[in-house]
């Protein structure tokens, strides 16, 4: 038996040793529970029953919990530059025990470790069966899906380290120009310039499994409102922008109507 309301206290309980008054950490907080609420609006948009609904919110309230300690010691999200925050999640969570605190019942533990995982891999690993993938699908879109919220509610500057006005004045590198035009989750590695990195978080869409994200992505218009930020200043890569957005809006429209 899954009790969320226990649950949601433990994790009250465990980020209450972090200050809130720095940004990067109320961030992920917040992060935290709107990615449950997408979590949950897959769940019900899905017809998934209380159980499965239940275990999935527990999944994303926990998916992240490696961030809190991945910025107090290195002072950045950047896990190519400091540590897998998936790994470092599942690792706080199943080897040093910490999943006790949320559930009693370690029935549910093999699926809430790889969904925590799988969740933020360039490509899902092979060999999970079914259930097991529906719950890593569930917490890959829910956490890209509050990912469209975060980068427009937040500063440019918390997001990117730079200024818009450095945004602005960037290139397209022609690694992510193309993987972008190939409709393509963006390969992190490839990524030279801010532009390279906000694109990338757009490129979510190309990954996002379920159809009901898709048509979430329409609903609120995120694509416009992701490209809306940003205005590169140099004519030619300014065109490149618009034709990417272009791209982006045609696969969504097509993908949304399936």
């Amino acid at each position: 038996m899954i009790d969320l309301l226990k649950a949601q206290k433990a994790f009250q309980k465990y980020i209450s040793h972090y200050d809130m008054d720095i940004p990067s950490i109320r961030l992920k907080v917040i992060h935290t529970y709107k990615v449950m609420e997408c979590s949950e609006y897959l769940c019900q948009q899905l017809h998934l029953s209380k159980e499965d609904t239940a275990l999935a919110s527990l999944i994303a309230l926990l998916h992240d919990i490696g961030r809190f300690e991945q910025w107090m010691r290195f002072q950045s999200f950047a896990d190519y530059k400091t540590i897998d925050h998936a790994l470092f999640s599942s690792q706080l969570l199943f080897q040093d025990g910490l999943i006790r605190e949320f559930i009693d019942d370690d029935c549910y533990d093999m699926i809430i470790q790889h969904a925590i995982e799988q969740h933020n891999r360039y490509q899902i690993e092979e060999g999970f069966d079914e259930r097991t993938l529906l719950f890593i699908h569930l917490i890959r879109d829910a956490d890209k899906l509050d990912n469209f919220r975060v980068k427009e509610e937040e500063k440019i500057e918390n997001i990117l380290y730079v200024s818009l006005e450095e945004v602005n004045q960037e290139n397209i590198s022609p690694e992510i120009y193309q993987q972008f035009s190939h409709q393509e989750l963006i390969y992190a590695p490839y990524r030279k310039t801010h532009i390279d990195m906000w694109l990338s978080y757009i490129a979510f869409i190309f990954d996002l499994h379920f159809i009901e994200s898709i048509q979430y992505i329409q609903k609120y218009h995120w694509v416009e409102r992701s490209f809306d930020r940003l205005h590169p200043i140099q004519s030619e890569v300014y065109q490149q922008y618009l034709t990417l957005r272009q791209i982006a809006l045609d696969y969504i429209e097509k993908r949304g109507q399936l």
